[in-house]
């Protein structure tokens, strides 16, 4: 099945990595699909890769035409099939992380439904949303394959080494270990509305990958990292097609634990607050008792126990100032 392809109208340089630059006159909601023609496809699952689900993070739509490029000259046989798609397209074109909402908070399925029975969105990520819902469920309506996995690429705005977060579904958090990579799960429970949980919610087996800052040039070849070693490891790519050994040691090597941890607090941001993250913090960073994290309206925010934070916010936008998690089996 091919799908419809929609084209950006304006041409602006949003990001230069590896001297690839995304291009957002070149963007398309489909990035990339493969196999298209029947011809070197096999019955196996069908992996959906997103990408720009925030419009100031191109790197896994990069790293995604990387990847299309290669199976495309290659022309290696596949068990299953494997699309990429682009998030917040609005969002995408003018760099920014969204326009009127976070389109990673207003994904969920009654939403989806209220759009497919004709309500209008009143928002510029309604419409995103509305597009990415009948996107999804023509997948679903493929019966061709035997399996519907996801992976939703990310970086964010600190530094930090990749990571997967994951929901606490028993399917996705056994899939995200696969990976060699440490898990964080459990986020659904703070921000529900995720592209991600969406597709959990839907019955669909996936993770969300943070492969690193917005800017570093090192994340677009993480999140490809990860798309090759998610197809081997479950089974629609032969392993001696790539290099697997190198992509999968480039995984391992990027992050200095392979631990699991759970979500157990969240700072929420409401729009007309002042939030400013303490500097120096990266995501998994120790911090003690005490210590002082942020400055929320101008009064200290400090650590109620030992433990990490997570997803630190030093960005304009966002309504997540950080995050709090601990070990997890």
């Amino acid at each position: 099945m091919v799908f419809g392809i929609f084209s950006s109208e304006q041409n602006q340089l949003v990001m230069t990595t590896n001297s690839e630059i995304f291009n957002s006159d070149k963007l398309t909601r489909i990035i990339g699909e493969y196999p298209t023609d029947g011809m070197n496809s096999r019955p196996g699952p069908y992996l959906l890769a997103s990408a720009g689900i925030h419009g100031n993070e191109p790197s896994g739509i990069l790293a995604l035409q990387r990847v299309f490029k290669k199976l495309k000259t290659n022309k290696p046989y596949l068990k299953g099939k494997l699309i990429g798609v682009s998030g917040n397209m609005a969002a995408l074109k003018r760099g920014v992380r969204l326009i009127d909402k976070d389109l990673n908070r207003v994904c969920t399925p009654d939403y989806a439904e209220q759009l497919k029975s004709g309500e209008v969105a009143d928002f510029q990520e309604g419409s995103e949303f509305h597009d990415l819902s009948i996107l999804v469920e023509a997948i679903e309506n493929n019966k061709k394959q035997e399996d519907f996995l996801f992976m939703d690429l990310h970086t964010t705005s600190s530094k930090t080494a990749p990571y997967i977060s994951v929901n606490k579904k028993e399917e996705s958090f056994n899939f995200a270990k696969k990976m060699p990579l440490p898990v964080v799960k459990g986020i659904e429970k703070y921000i529900p509305g995720h592209f991600d949980h969406f597709l959990t919610l839907k019955g669909h087996t996936g993770f969300t990958m943070e492969a690193g800052q917005h800017e570093d040039p090192q994340s677009v070849d993480y999140h490809e990292a990860a798309i090759w070693v998610v197809m081997v490891d479950n089974g629609l790519l032969d392993k001696s097609v790539i290099d697997y050994a190198y992509y999968h040691q480039l995984l391992k090597n990027s992050s200095p634990t392979q631990d699991n941890f759970e979500v157990t607090y969240r700072l929420d941001l409401k729009e007309d607050q002042e939030f400013e993250m303490e500097p120096g913090f990266e995501n998994f960073s120790l911090v003690e008792q005490g210590q002082l994290l942020a400055k929320l309206d101008g009064k200290e925010v400090l650590a109620e126990s030992d433990s990490r934070v997570f997803l630190p916010l030093y960005q304009k936008q966002g309504s997540d100032g950080f995050f709090i998690v601990m070990p997890a089996d």
